[in-house]
């Protein structure tokens, strides 16, 4: 069975999305941007070649069957254009590491990529420098700094910055760095993540004690209580040190109220990881910060070991990088890859595999890189990130509920052979232009995640090399699903039906919206029940499909596990800790922690209330107003893919 590949055009709001966001001026069709695409990637061929893999640049990128990158989209056939969507940069403990990590951030900004940043290097707040008592900044205000810059940028009219932020579960600023998100107001530019690692886990599961470090020191925990000498009014607050004295002074020197304060006692505190564990995940279903990022098992699950350190990502978390580290996204759209009998075609999405790995080699070598560093770790690894889109939309024509046991059994399948057949591409670049720079078979073939591939494939890579070190992520994949009209990246949809509120004038309207291809369904008297939204799928669902699709990709993923606003920490802190062990990172976000939100599901479990909806439901027409508004964001409204 083979899909016949025809030409798409987007559609509704994603017509509305496509003109205003990606369009060259005078361009009216994808058709017309697919042909700038393909052309202005394929000048990376030889002459002999670059006829052919235009054409299929083309076709993959006109049927929609592959989505390039927003930053691909918007800047092929711009002139010294960056193409590549985010950037990783790790500051270190220095006033110079520290100022050229500003200056290069404003740059990648301005070029409309987003920056990863893992700030565990930088020194603890009062801690001495050259001599002088109680004196760094520590890394919550570099943080604060650089969300300046960014705030910058965007006045300046270019690209919404996105910015995440990682701090080790080890670092003595952790609680600042965790309680600075429950401000909205504050680092609105960030998301943030706390990176952990296997010791950690097992000290939560163990209910060990544990000890915040930097620079091979233990910082504990103190309780101070201050006593004020004319109100006698106290108060309690804790403060890290290295120990009683050091605490002593750091509580007189950022928190002491008035000249007349003293401390009347302070008491070392025992720190419980399970404490630390319980103040994270409660922060993030309060305010949906921080995320966590697993640095060991990114560190083993990956081929890059044995040359690179990893240890941030970029903004939306599907790319663990090293220092000047660079994501080059692409997408597979597996809507298209069913037919209306539920068939997938696997021939089709081999090909689409095949053509992407490609395109988005060529995208690295044809790239205008904002600074130098990240072109010289660009093309050091020549990492790619071949992800997917419509994950959903998939399911539902092939007839799968989203996260059953049915649906994991096909999504493992579907991932492994995805992953096969990059590497399969891969390496046959490889044997056409040479394996990417720091490639060494020996070393290469150890590592983790190159050894569970199949052995026909290894042995091709210790024959021929590979050309890509990684290759395979999943992202957002926010407006350009909106353009295709697919569901995005490997999430549920929003809802089947769901109420949109947005602003008319001065006043706000409320008005029914149907996903597409549930409105589809309904009209044609199909069968709806395994329609089911973000909020229906249990969280463990959502982290068995991430760890599922987890299994066979060597990056990681972007996905968003989506819980009810009456949801607490407690009712996930078992599913949270299981799954901790297995995936490089997640997030969760409790519905109504951000505030007010522009969607809101309408629950249609029964037929009548359906029925009802429908009669009222219109589609609704996009407004110059919103317009301005149109930004596909992550959860803390920052992150534009």
């Amino acid at each position: 069975m083979s899909l016949s590949v025809k030409e798409q055009e987007p559609k509704g709001i994603g017509a509305d999305i496509f003109q205003y966001k990606y369009a060259y001026p005078g361009e009216t069709t994808w058709k017309q941007r697919a042909k700038a695409i393909s052309k202005a990637i394929a000048v990376a061929e030889p002459d002999d070649k670059k006829a052919l893999v235009e054409q299929q640049i083309y076709d993959a990128v006109r049927s929609m069957d592959l989505l390039p990158g927003g930053r691909i989209v918007f800047g092929s056939g711009r002139s010294n254009y960056n193409l590549l969507n985010c950037y990783v940069l790790n500051p270190d403990d220095s006033v110079e590491s520290i100022a050229k990590t500003v200056s290069d951030m404003y740059k990648i900004s301005c070029a409309g990529g987003g920056v990863g940043f893992n700030f565990s290097n930088i020194r603890p707040k009062g801690d001495d420098i050259q001599n002088i008592s109680n004196s760094a900044p520590g890394a919550v205000s570099v943080m604060k700094m650089i969300n300046e810059i960014g705030d910058h940028v965007r006045a300046g009219k270019n690209r919404r910055t996105a910015l995440i932020g990682i701090l080790d579960v080890t670092h003595p600023d952790l609680n600042e760095f965790l309680s600075v998100k429950l401000d909205s107001q504050q680092l609105n530019n960030f998301n943030i993540s706390v990176g952990i690692t296997d010791r950690f886990i097992d000290a939560v599961k163990a209910d060990d004690e544990w000890y915040y470090t930097f620079n091979n020191k233990k910082y504990y925990s103190y309780n101070v209580e201050f006593t004020n000498t004319t109100s006698k009014e106290v108060y309690n607050l804790k403060v890290v040190g290295l120990n009683e004295d050091d605490a002593s002074q750091r509580a007189l020197n950022f928190h002491a109220r008035t000249p007349a304060d003293e401390i009347t006692s302070i008491e070392k505190e025992e720190i419980k990881a399970t404490s630390i564990w319980d103040y994270i995940w409660k922060n993030s279903v309060e305010s949906g910060d921080p995320g966590i990022f697993n640095v060991s098992l990114t560190n083993k699950k990956t081929n890059v070991s044995y040359f690179e350190d990893l240890q941030a990502t970029n903004p939306c978390g599907e790319i663990p990088l090293p220092s000047y580290g660079n994501c080059c996204l692409g997408h597979v759209n597996l809507a298209n890859m069913v037919d209306s009998n539920g068939d997938v075609d696997y021939k089709r999405i081999a090909r689409t595999v095949r053509v992407g790995v490609r395109f988005l080699d060529n995208v690295l070598t044809v790239n205008t890189f904002p600074i130098p560093e990240c072109r010289e770790v660009g093309h050091r690894s020549r990492r790619i990130g071949l992800g997917v889109t419509g994950l959903h939309y998939l399911l539902i024509k092939a007839g799968y509920r989203y996260g059953s046991n049915k649906s994991l059994l096909f999504i493992e399948d579907l991932f492994r052979r995805i992953r096969d057949e990059a590497y399969k591409a891969s390496v046959n670049l490889a044997k056409e232009k040479g394996a990417f720079p720091a490639f060494d078979a020996n070393l290469y073939l150890k590592e983790d995640f190159a050894k569970s591939l199949p052995t026909r494939i290894k042995t091709n890579i210790r024959k021929f090399g590979i050309r890509n070190a990684v290759m395979l992520t999943v992202a957002p994949v926010g407006t350009m699903s909106m353009v295709a009209g697919v569901s995005t990246g490997i999430e549920p949809i929003f809802a089947p039906m769901y109420k949109r509120r947005y602003r008319h004038g001065t006043s706000w309207k409320e008005e029914i919206m149907l996903d597409p291809l549930f409105e589809k369904y309904y009209l044609e008297g199909k069968d709806v029940s395994h329609f089911v939204g973000a909020y229906d799928v249990t969280p463990e669902e959502h982290l068995s499909v991430q760890a599922s699709i987890q299994e066979y990709v060597d990056s990681a993923l972007s996905k968003t596990c989506n819980v009810p606003n009456d949801c607490t920490y407690e009712d996930l802190k078992d599913t949270i800790l299981s799954y901790a062990e297995h995936v490089k990172g997640f997030t969760i976000y409790r519905a109504g922690s951000k505030g007010n939100e522009p969607l809101e599901a309408v629950d249609i479990s029964n037929k009548e209330t359906l029925d009802a909806h429908m009669l009222n439901y219109k589609r609704v027409e996009i407004t110059d107003e919103e317009r301005e508004l149109m930004d596909v964001n992550c959860k803390s409204g920052v992150c534009e893919l």
